[in-house]
């Protein structure tokens, strides 16, 4: 067919996905090249689909599509690699969290590789890592950075002096750090404290709370007042991410 787009094999997770009728499912992708990607799986919920035993999320796939609108139909789904058991109950709501960041900020058809390997890298240290923090908050950070709402580390806000590690700062996520004085009351951030997060050296508790509350606000802020679902989910068992 004239100009049908047509991809095999493309490097994939499955990050969403609804019915569509008794016998499909529409799925959101998240692939290496194409970014994010909204195929049809056509006849997934029956019982002998090819399809039906990889309709799970987190598991790394193959993927195969065609298409000349925004839908596409899903020819060929498989795993590309051996992979280990998926997430644990432990950081399921993380992994999720993860996936709903890229629902809601990423845009269709955007490649964003280097985002996708970063979280690939997160979803196999889950498994790995009683620590499940660092993980989210690098994911955080570099997602901000390649859709264009990068935090400035390096200087002040409205100003190009460069940030201290003996001063004190607020932050504004549309503007980034100011200057305070060290008797301000107003709630801060050191200077080392941000040299760290720019490093992604968590090593020190305090630094990873600063980096949680300053990715918080920042995501918070380019939410437009939107409540993730992960968020409330986090509050109805009493944990946070």
């Amino acid at each position: 067919m004239a100009n049908q787009l047509i991809i095999e094999n493309e490097p994939v997770f499955i990050i969403h996905q609804r019915p569509y009728s008794e016998t499909s499912q529409i799925l959101n992708l998240f692939s290496k090249n194409y970014g994010r990607v909204d195929v049809i799986a056509k006849g997934s919920k029956r019982p002998k689909s090819k399809f039906r035993s990889f309709m799970q999320p987190f598991m790394p796939l193959n993927a195969s599509w065609s298409g000349r609108s925004q839908l596409k139909t899903l020819r060929n789904i498989e795993t590309f690699q051996q992979h280990q058991s998926l997430i644990e109950a432990d950081h399921f709501l993380s992994a999720l969290y993860m996936n709903e960041l890229i629902l809601n900020f990423l845009s269709n058809a955007d490649p964003y590789p280097n985002l996708f390997d970063i979280y690939h890298e997160a979803l196999k240290q889950f498994n790995f890592s009683e620590e499940h923090e660092p993980l989210l908050r690098i994911f955080e950070i570099r997602l901000l950075e390649e859709i264009g709402y990068a935090i400035n580390f390096q200087t002040e806000a409205l100003n190009p002096k460069e940030i201290e590690s003996h001063q004190y700062y607020r932050y504004e996520p549309e503007q980034g750090f100011h200057l305070l004085s060290k008797d301000s009351q107003i709630k801060k951030y050191s200077g080392k404290q941000i040299k760290s997060i720019q490093k992604m050296d968590f090593s020190e508790r305090d630094t990873l709370l600063a980096a949680k509350k300053l990715t918080r606000e920042t995501i918070q802020f380019h939410l437009d007042g939107k409540e993730l679902m992960t968020k409330k989910m986090y509050r109805s068992i009493k944990r946070d991410i």
